[in-house]
Parts: structure tokens; C-alpha cells; sequence
């Protein structure tokens, strides 16, 4: 046979394969608080593209800020991502400046609208105000 009749044999499918950043950043989380996995799936309107899932878990260690994982599977195979806390806190600062940004323009407009329809605001209604209970 020529092979160490104790020796295990493993399906070629099965391999030894040492723990990248993502297996060490996530082994690093246990213990943490955490989400549970939340599974996206999406595909584009043509179908042009394939379908693609996206696995999205948080973990939020105390004084260090939210680390997300993403696995993303789709045609090219499995994708593993590990957004650190720094990356996490510039997407919430910048989707917080859109919402800033995007609001303050709504209430421009309708500012703008308001003023076009002949109505004042509020503040310049004049009257007594009433105390809230």
C-alpha cells in the first residue's frame, strides 16, 4: 500500500488550510456582544450578474466600536469580509452628513413651497402658545 495503515485519510475536498484575518478577527469577537446573522439576497432587474447573498454580522466590543462581517456569496464563489471599527464609524459619520445634508434640502424646499403658497411659519404667526401637559 505504501501508506501508514494509522494514518487518517481525508476526501480531497477536505483541506488544512491556516486562519486568515477574517477567522482570526472573528475568533477574536467571541464573547462579545453581537447581532444575529441577517442573510441578504439580491439580483440585478436583468438578472445580468446573478444572485448574490450577503451575511452581515455585528459585534460590538466595549470601547472599541462596531466590527461588522460580511460573507458575500455569488458566481465567483465566497467572499469574505472583515470591516474593522475605524471603517464602521467613517460609514456612520458619512451616512449621518447625507441625512443631515438630504434633510436640511427637504426643508428648504418646503420652505420655499410654503412661502410660493402665501403660508407663514409658524413662528411668525404670532399669538400666545400653548403649554404642553
Amino acid at each position: 500500500m505504501g501508506r501508514d495503515s494509522n494514518a487518517l485519510e481525508r476526501p480531497s475536498h477536505f483541506s488544512i488550510v491556516q486562519p486568515d484575518s477574517y477567522d482570526r478577527a472573528y475568533g477574536q469577537m467571541d464573547g462579545f456582544p453581537k447581532t444575529r446573522p441577517s442573510t441578504i439576497t439580491t439580483s440585478n432587474t436583468l438578472g445580468v450578474g446573478g444572485v448574490r447573498s450577503y451575511i452581515v454580522e455585528t459585534f460590538r466590543p466595549p470601547e472599541m466600536g462596531d466590527s461588522v462581517f460580511i460573507q458575500i456569496t455569488g458566481p465567483e464563489g465566497l467572499v469574505r469580509v472583515n470591516l474593522p471599527a475605524e471603517v464602521t464609524a467613517v460609514i456612520a459619520r458619512q451616512r449621518d452628513a447625507l441625512t443631515h445634508r438630504s434633510r436640511s434640502r427637504a426643508g428648504k424646499a418646503r420652505a420655499e413651497a410654503d412661502k410660493a403658497a402665501g403660508i407663514q411659519p409658524g413662528f411668525m404667526r404670532g399669538g400666545k402658545r400653548t403649554k404642553r401637559t
